[in-house]
């Protein structure tokens, strides 16, 4: 049995990231940059109005004064004239903002009788204004290689007139379930069955981690199927992730059918819980990893040794789950001899509450939290002691 982070730090040396492609901008959610990119122009492209109102003289806009309204600039025209003095001109948000004009006054600080306009709330120089290259300025680094993109990247690119970016390709990762006692979502349960539902958890994590996930059919327990199962599975995919079969029943057959077609295993069992029965191995270039088949301890194993290595398979430059500190709002205590990677829920205040029954089988609970505590063998975490969680859900 060896030390979590030893199991973490041998899967991650042995894996290097995959090739790297082209793709549209709209393609780019969940993919990992495999370059650094630098803004093409200036964000904002030039000085614009922050609000619908009247472009003015600072100096002149003071409460009470009374300006003439010279025309306006609707967003995405250019006003051709200028702003002299004792006047103003109609402007909305977003566009650009007139020559002689350094702010504007709101409409709502404004009484309009015709083309005079009245201030009734002064301005001060730049006020409402969003200068040019405010916000980016070109030359600047607005993406850094290995980083997971998101939603947020896409707006920034795009709003720099990026269309494609390269990123690091995909790698296919192969989910098995193995047991006679698992059927599919939908069937009807015969005494002692049980509906599996590891492969669409893993899939949707695998996903989220810059990956693509690829479903097999559930596997019963023989040598033989399991053999055929990861055969299939390691000719179509970069790495294999299975869950059950790798315990010491005599229906686990994971671990012989993989040394079968020819794996080595690289390490069984680790010093945690939930979740020791944790096997990896590697078949040429190609990785696996067998995840116990209770849900809670494959989800969580997942977590902490099987996402971080698909990350760096991915490109991603950072595989850890993010952390910060919270307030235990009651104790946590682990009798046990392993560490005990606890569920709690996390609330808006930073305090974290027992998400409930911590078995290895406990869904409800796992279902309610939304981050993990380390609690050490045969300890206490104290209640209103601060400690650090781990999070998947923010």
């Amino acid at each position: 049995m060896i030390e979590l982070e030893e199991a973490s730090q041998r899967i991650l040396d042995v894996i290097h990231p995959t090739g790297e492609e082209i793709v549209a901008l709209s393609e780019i959610d969940g993919r990992v940059l495999a370059e650094d990119l630098t803004a093409p122009i200036n964000l904002p492209t030039f000085d614009n109005s922050a609000m619908d109102g009247y472009a003015v003289r600072a100096a002149e806009a003071l409460t009470g004064a009374r300006l003439q309204c010279i025309g306006e600039a609707p967003a995405g025209t250019v006003f051709k004239g200028e702003v002299g003095k004792g006047q103003c001109v109609r402007i909305f948000t977003g566009s650009p903002m007139p020559a002689g004009a350094n702010a504007v006054v709101m409409q709502e600080d404004t009484h309009v009788e015709g083309e005079t306009i009245e201030i009734t709330e002064g301005v001060k120089p730049l006020e409402h204004v969003r200068l040019r290259g405010e916000d980016v300025r070109e030359g600047d680094l607005i993406g850094h290689a290995g980083e997971l993109l998101n939603p947020s990247h896409l707006a920034l690119l795009g709003s720099c007139g990026i269309g494609t970016v390269r990123v690091h390709q995909r790698p296919i990762i192969g989910l098995l379930a193995t047991g006679n006692e698992l059927r599919e979502a939908g069937a009807t349960l015969e005494p002692g069955e049980i509906f599996e539902s590891n492969r669409q958890t893993i899939a949707r994590l695998v996903e989220t981690s810059g990956a693509q996930s690829r479903i097999y059919p559930l596997v019963p327990d023989t040598l033989d199927d399991t053999v055929t199962a990861l055969k299939t599975a390691f000719t179509e995919c970069d790495a294999v992730v299975t869950s059950g079969g790798v315990s010491v029943g005599e229906h686990d057959y994971v671990k012989a059918a993989f040394e079968e077609l020819g794996g080595t295993l690289d390490f069984w069992k680790v010093r945690m819980k939930p979740g020791k029965p944790f096997v990896c191995g590697r078949l040429e270039k190609r990785l696996l990893f067998g995840l116990p088949g209770n849900p809670v301890s494959a989800f969580i194993t997942f977590l902490l040794l099987v996402r971080p290595a698909i990350l760096k398979m991915s490109g991603a430059a950072n595989t850890k789950l993010p952390t910060h500190p919270v307030l235990l709002t009651a104790p946590l205590v682990n009798h046990g001899n392993r560490r005990n990677f606890m569920r709690v829920f996390v609330d808006a205040k930073g305090r974290a509450h027992s998400a409930g029954m911590q078995a290895s089988h406990a869904l409800g609970s796992l279902a309610r939290a939304n981050g993990l505590v380390d609690v050490p063998p045969e300890s206490t975490l104290e209640e209103k002691s601060t400690v650090s969680v781990l999070r998947w859900v923010l």
